[in-house]
């Protein structure tokens, strides 16, 4: 794995671990609460779930030493983005460390079917 790649990636779990997830945020909207009541909508989550539970998963799958991480770069994008995945949910975070989404997928379809993602490893190998 690339080591700036795996510097970064090694930051922003430092910094969740520190501070927990980071979502985008304004004076109108926060990401987070929408994403939140989005796959309350698609049951995908439990109804009664806060933003709490849902961060603890999105923490739990990004710490998992043995998910998946990919990194991906599309060329009108100004930002790289990592994601880390469990076989059954995608969580995708930019390169600054704020949390894009969290989305119930098919990570090899997923990943397969739209471009721009590179394999790195395990979360065991960005670790180490």
């Amino acid at each position: 794995m690339d080591p700036s790649l795996k510097s970064i990636i090694q930051i922003i779990l430092y910094e969740y671990n520190q501070t927990g997830v980071v979502w985008k945020k304004n004076y109108f909207r926060h990401w987070g609460e929408s994403h939140l009541s989005k796959r309350k909508s698609r049951k995908e989550i439990p109804s009664d779930w806060t933003i709490y539970d849902y961060n603890k998963l999105i923490m739990n799958i990004m710490f998992n030493i043995n998910n998946d991480v990919h990194l991906y770069v599309l060329s009108n994008y100004r930002k790289r983005y990592f994601t880390f995945d469990d076989g059954k949910w995608i969580v995708i975070v930019s390169e600054d460390g704020i949390m894009e989404t969290a989305m119930v997928g098919n990570p090899q379809n997923y990943f397969k079917n739209n471009p721009g993602y590179t394999y790195l490893g395990k979360v065991k190998d960005v670790l180490t």
